[in-house]
């Protein structure tokens, strides 16, 4: 190549570079001038082409206002965190915004805030959203939200209402929404008054959990609602669905509901709840579903109910309850479905019953009422109820005859529960001697001896006897078949018989426990004693007996 060529190819190169460096700046500046983070009013924005999202708020304002545009350009997204080192205290979103997102956990922990006002253009609350925002009071949420996520609220413990009314504190759903996460108001204990929409299908999970102030809440008379899930209401003081009328202390479910949740309304806390109506459509309720609901006193089902399902401890410690009547669909009453329900003294086990799981009925009609009606239909072939010798109460100034009885299998080989209230402190053998207080309560009688092979867990649950005699039939005895009684000495007529689980058959039994059999030999019941003991259990001891006590 000639020195000539050189210097026209050297040229041409630098040329080319001169063009490339110009081209490459003008992408640079035309980049630059609709993209990268920016800083206005307060506010770390991002723009993407025509749109910005918003990064974070660093000003001193506390109340201020999301505008609908930055620069020119429209606001389309709150990030994460943005401003969760602010120190805001009103929220409020210009309502030009026409479309707009919220990332998940965008203003989770803004402990700072009290009232926000959302765009009518939003569609989704998402997860935790406004989860520990602890002086958050009041937050409109505007018609047009369809989703309301996950956590959204939870922990938010002082929010009370969502409309724009202050003189009308409730939290009302919006009508265009769908679909509400797990948790989302959980542990907002302020909430007193709720309205479901009528689009809403199913109250999630937890939604309303740990409300301890909510009472209220009213189903419109065009509800939707099918399902009311886990834990939905559970640890609330729900009791009623508007303040006046027949809805008063009574909660009425729409009759699109088929399925109540496990723990739905359990433990209910201190409420006036005095009666609960379930709709024909109910098809399941759930285990432990009103567990705990102390003044829960009457239940009732639709006419031609389809319950299908009643779930493990559904009732259990209800203990105002009087009124339940099972429809004739239930087949199964389930373990512990109304243990623990001392007022429960009118009861029927239905004709299609075929099954009665442990401890169904332990600790029932354990009150000083002489109205036990405690039957089985008259076309049930497998239980029957057995009437004891009927005892006397002293009462101030007369001795008043009391009832109580033994649920037994058809063939009185199994015995499920113990019936009433037989208390030795003061009930008496006879009326004829009114000073004494000898009276022993035996489990045997014309009807039942040598028949009872196996008690049933809880049976005598509640029991405020002191002596309890065991036949030697019994080969069988199940868990806390004595919890929470007055019993301090077990009778064992034979020295052989199986516990469920010799580490629970007498667990919650109050103070030293005496077992006694009525055999000098060594048998199973001694063995299983010795191990408990040998584990560090010294509370029951065992002995031998020399005769029925006196």
């Amino acid at each position: 190549m000639t020195s000539k060529q050189k210097i026209v190819l050297v040229s041409v190169l630098v040329a080319v570079a001169i063009v490339l460096v110009a081209v490459g700046g003008y992408f640079i500046a035309v980049y630059s001038s609709s993209s990268g983070q920016r800083t206005s009013g307060g506010f770390t924005y991002d723009v993407d082409g025509k749109t910005v999202t918003i990064l974070s708020y660093t000003g001193s304002d506390t109340t201020v206002t999301v505008p609908a545009k930055i620069g020119g350009k429209r606001v389309s997204r709150i990030s994460k965190g943005a401003f969760s080192s602010s120190k805001v205290t009103n929220l409020i979103f210009d309502d030009e915004i026409s479309q707009i997102t919220l990332d998940e956990e965008c203003f989770k922990g803004v402990t700072t805030l009290i009232y926000v006002q959302l765009p009518s253009a939003l569609k989704e609350i998402p997860k935790s959203a406004f989860e520990d925002c602890t002086s958050l009071e009041h937050i409109v949420i505007p018609d047009g939200v369809t989703t309301i996520g996950e956590s959204a609220f939870e922990d938010c413990t002082a929010l009370t209402y969502t409309g724009n009314d202050s003189n009308n504190k409730q939290v009302t759903l919006p009508s265009s929404l769908t679909s509400l996460g797990i948790e989302a108001f959980k542990n907002c204990s302020k909430i007193a008054y709720l309205n479901v929409n009528s689009n809403l299908k199913t109250i999630s999970q937890s939604a309303f959990e740990g409300c301890t102030t909510l009472a209220t809440v009213n189903f419109g008379s065009d509800s939707s609602v099918s399902r009311i899930a886990d834990k939905a209401f559970y640890k609330t003081r729900v009791y009623r669905n508007d303040t006046s009328g027949d809805y008063k202390d009574k909660i009425t479910f729409p009759d699109t509901l088929t399925e109540i949740g496990g723990y739905a309304f359990a433990e209910n806390k201190g409420s006036s709840l005095k009666t609960v109506e379930i709709p024909a459509s109910v098809k399941k309720i759930g285990d432990y579903a009103f567990s705990s609901c102390t003044t829960l006193r009457t239940v009732t089902f639709g006419e031609e109910s389809k319950l299908e399902e009643l779930g493990v401890g559904a009732f259990q410690k209800c203990s105002d309850l009087t009124t339940i009547v099972l429809p004739d669909t239930i087949t199964k009453i389930p373990t512990l479905a109304f243990n623990g329900c001392s007022d429960l003294v009118t009861f029927e086990i239905g004709a299609n019953v075929t099954s009665i799981g442990e401890g169904a009925f332990g600790g029932i009609a354990n009150t000083s009422s002489s109205a036990i009606k405690f039957t089985v239909a008259e076309d049930n072939d497998n239980f029957v109820v057995v009437r004891l010798d009927d005892y006397y109460k002293v009462g101030e100034s007369t001795t008043e005859t009391k009832q109580h009885y033994l649920l037994m299998s058809a063939d009185k080989s199994k015995l499920y529960a113990y019936i009433g209230q037989f208390n030795s402190e003061n009930c008496i053998n006879n009326s004829a001697d009114k000073n004494s207080k000898s009276f022993n309560f035996l489990i045997y009688g014309d009807e039942i001896n040598g028949k009872i092979k196996t008690i049933d867990a809880y049976a005598f649950y509640g029991l405020r006897a002191e002596r309890l005699c065991i036949p030697e039939s019994v080969t069988y005895v199940g868990n806390y078949f004595i919890s929470d009684s007055n019993v301090k000495a077990v009778y064992f007529g034979g020295n052989d018989c199986t516990f469920q689980d010799y580490t629970k058959v007498f667990d919650g039994v109050n103070g030293q426990l005496s077992v006694l059999c009525l055999s000098t030999n060594a048998g199973t019941i001694k063995d299983q004693i010795d191990k408990l003991n040998d584990e560090g259990n010294n509370d029951v001891r065992y002995e031998n007996g020399n005769n029925w006590p006196a």
